[in-house]
């Protein structure tokens, strides 16, 4: 299994659980007065499959962050936003949700991508569930379709009029498109390219960008160079993901001094932002089918790492991607599913353990975000 591709699946699998949760239930201050350049912080999703733990991460976003994160990695309605006719009912629903529950005085990251979650082709269709698949004629065109690029910049413009974000991703982990299905790469620019303009015309001092998976790029830096800087021609930032526990087998002393850096320094004059990462504080076993150890020292000594590198690198924002573990909704659903192995990659990664108590590196967290 490619370690890029680890969480896509049970990213879009808490979605449409959110999905089904939901429909049952309802101006930045800056940052802090000292030193801290970079907005700290989370997704809303949640531990478990109940409202409750959806409302308790929008606490978490409240109380240990200034950001709150919006990650749309579901699809598109793609015929809907071509023609300009309404949303599925339960996708309005769910976007609104998010929208009213932002914090006052919180800056907003919000991120959408064209490509799908298995980052090798274009992205499914989004209707009462996410990534469904894609009706005629979708499921034949290419990126530089004129109905594809049409329909994504008025998905991204709607997007942009819900949420009102202070940055904005329109692409998630764009270069491993060209890392896995390379043939559809100059398709992919054109959008890009075309999307771009497009949102900057409509809002030009609104922080447009694609975002780039670190390890990706770490595992094969030859044949990364060239996409990637070729992207950031239609990007204003360098926006990062990154998840190298699986890479480095739990080591955090394995981590590249460059883990971070070698990327920003790819375009040093763009903003620099950690746009999604996290690290286990639990051991990583069965059934996902490599050991991977980890403890909460290792957990907090990876924070420590990467507000480092956010400091030396005057980040704009990182984003820890959940706000606890998903322990309750692993014994609820996912260890049944046929990809539970992935998604338990992904199980023992919050800030918060499976119980609601906090963890070390949330200290550690927590002393950068009251800079």
């Amino acid at each position: 299994m490619r370690k890029g591709l680890l969480g896509i699946v049970a990213i879009t699998l808490l979605l449409a659980a959110l999905t089904v949760t939901l429909s049952s239930c309802g101006t930045i201050v800056g940052t802090g007065p000292g030193g801290r350049t970079y907005f700290m912080g989370f997704t809303p999703y949640p531990h478990a499959n109940a409202t409750s733990a959806v409302l308790d991460a929008w606490d978490v976003i409240a109380a240990d962050g200034d950001l709150a994160a919006i990650h749309e990695d579901g699809g598109i309605p793609w015929q809907e936003a071509l023609d300009g006719t309404a949303y599925d009912a339960s996708y309005a629903y769910w976007l609104n949700f998010q929208a009213d529950n932002i914090p006052a005085g919180h800056a907003v990251y919000l991120a959408v991508t064209p490509i799908s979650t298995t980052r090798n082709g274009l992205a499914g269709y989004r209707n009462a569930g996410n990534d469904q698949p894609l009706p005629p004629p979708w499921n034949t065109y290419a990126f530089d379709e004129p109905d594809v690029i049409e329909a994504f910049t008025n998905h991204c413009l709607t997007m942009i009029d819900i949420f009102d974000p202070d940055f904005f991703a329109y692409a998630i982990e764009a270069n491993m498109l060209a890392d896995l299905s390379p043939e559809l790469w100059d398709g992919f620019l054109t959008l890009a390219e075309s999307v771009y303009d497009s949102i900057k015309t409509e809002h030009p001092f609104l922080p447009v960008f694609v975002t780039i998976q670190a390890d990706v790029y770490h595992a094969d830096q030859a044949s990364q160079i060239v996409p990637i800087s070729n992207l950031l021609f239609y990007s204003d930032a360098v926006a990062v993901s990154g998840y190298p526990y699986g890479r480095l087998v739990g080591d955090v002393d394995a981590l590249e001094p460059g883990y971070f850096t070698d990327l920003a320094d790819l375009a040093p004059g763009k903003l620099f932002c950690i746009a999604e990462t996290c690290w286990p504080a639990e051991p990583i076993d069965l059934p996902y089918p490599v050991y991977i150890p980890a403890t909460e020292a290792t957990q907090r000594a990876y924070v420590e790492r990467i507000l480092a590198d956010c400091d030396a690198l005057s980040a704009s924002f990182v984003c820890w991607f959940l706000t606890r573990d998903i322990d309750d909704f692993w014994e609820s659903d996912f260890q049944y599913y046929p990809d539970a192995p992935t998604i338990r990659y992904w199980r023992d990664c919050g800030l918060y353990d499976g119980d609601g108590f906090s963890r070390p590196a949330l200290t550690i967290w927590n002393d950068s975000l009251s800079e």
